[in-house]
């Protein structure tokens, strides 16, 4: 168990050897290089740099898009920001549209319950929707074709502007707190269930002090890393083994 510099932690990633957060009391992605364990903690506000856009809202997920490059999902409005993370710049940002027949209300009543994760497909992205109803939303340029079931591939950012919905999958957990893609295996984690599923399959309970987790990773030595929502960052990191329990020396 590690504690984060940061507040209410939302999202993890990792990039390359750095593991990456963000949490959705402030504006603010944290980094440290990871061996084992955080090394220093590196921190920059986001909202504070050049083309920041002024609608940031909340940081939900962070996901490692290639070389220094990070995108940040923010749930209220709902947008996507791409920044540099040695350069410290923003290099690109897109909001997202739905108006897709049976999402376009439940995604518009409750806009906290927008993207809570999200994962790069072939030349699409895929956004995780929290709930009512839980779902994984597709997106690219409007009057592109949907590619059917999710899956994982590469993602090629368009110019900045917006992203529209092009298809979406109902999930059967009840809510959908952040999501991690492992090799081509999609896996989901919820907040109200504290469990951990690969998509088709039955569901991993968390351990069972683990309490409002928002963010999943995967380790470079490949175990989990499960991060919690607190106020203070203390004890927010959760390393788990590849069944999702505490390694033994642990417990």
């Amino acid at each position: 168990m590690y504690d984060a510099p940061i507040a209410e932690v939302s999202g993890a990633c990792f990039a390359g050897d750095r593991l990456v957060l963000v949490g959705d009391c402030e504006p603010v992605l944290a980094w440290a290089t990871w061996a084992e364990g955080p090394g220093q903690w590196h921190t920059l506000d986001v909202s504070a740099l050049p083309g920041a856009p002024s609608d940031t809202g909340q940081f939900e997920a962070v996901e490692h898009l290639d070389d220094d490059i990070v995108v940040i999902l923010c749930e209220e409005p709902a947008l996507l920001v791409a920044v540099d993370l040695r350069a410290e710049q923003i290099v690109g940002s897109w909001h997202l549209h739905v108006d897709l027949k049976g999402l376009a209300k439940p995604w518009a009543k409750d806009p906290n319950s927008h993207g809570e994760g999200f994962f790069f497909g072939p030349d699409r992205l895929f956004i995780v929707k929290e709930k009512k109803p839980a779902a994984i939303v597709e997106f690219g340029i409007r009057g592109q074709e949907s590619i059917g079931a999710p899956r994982v591939g590469t993602w090629r950012p368009p110019a900045d502007g917006e992203l529209s919905a092009l298809a979406w999958t109902e999930l059967d957990l009840e809510d959908v707190s952040d999501v991690c893609v492992v090799g081509s295996d999609i896996w989901l984690l919820s907040d109200k269930a504290r469990c951990m599923q690969r998509l088709g399959d039955p569901a991993t309970a968390l351990p069972k002090h683990i309490e409002k987790p928002e963010g999943l990773a995967r380790t470079p030595e490949g175990r989990w890393l499960v991060a919690v929502d607190n106020t203070h960052g203390e004890g927010a990191l959760h390393v788990l083994d590849g069944t999702g329990q505490y390694p033994d020396t642990d417990r």
